[in-house]
């Protein structure tokens, strides 16, 4: 797994609210000429990458770009204190179902919002 330490040279997102993606590539594309193709793509749709596995990348995109392309509203949750069994919960945002951009069809077999953690 690579991880981005730096930002990007996408959109700013320093003082905006950001939206964690996790995009799975196509078989055909699981290789790193399909992540470099993938990050190129993503960066045009305001998707700033994060890290990456072999067959995944994860991003971030601000609230304001994700509604523009995705035409979905995401809805923020808030971070939930410990509980009896837990440690409690993340913040973060949930979505329904996203349509894979048509830039990224080729190369996506499916995107997600990255769901918030439950800490145990």
């Amino acid at each position: 797994m690579r991880l981005f330490l730096g930002r990007s040279k996408g959109i700013s997102i320093s003082n905006t609210r950001t939206i964690k993606l996790q995009l799975l590539l196509k078989q055909p594309w699981r290789n790193p000429k399909g992540l470099d193709l993938l990050r190129k793509h993503a960066h045009a749709l305001g998707i700033t990458p994060t890290a990456e596995g072999l067959t995944t990348m994860s991003g971030e995109i601000t609230k304001d770009a994700f509604e523009t392309l995705f035409k979905t509203p995401v809805h923020e949750v808030d971070a939930q204190p410990p509980g009896d069994k837990d440690f409690g919960r993340s913040g973060g945002a949930v979505s329904g179902d996203l349509p894979v951009p048509e830039a990224l069809a080729e190369y996506v077999e499916s995107i997600a919002v990255a769901s918030p953690y439950l800490r145990l």
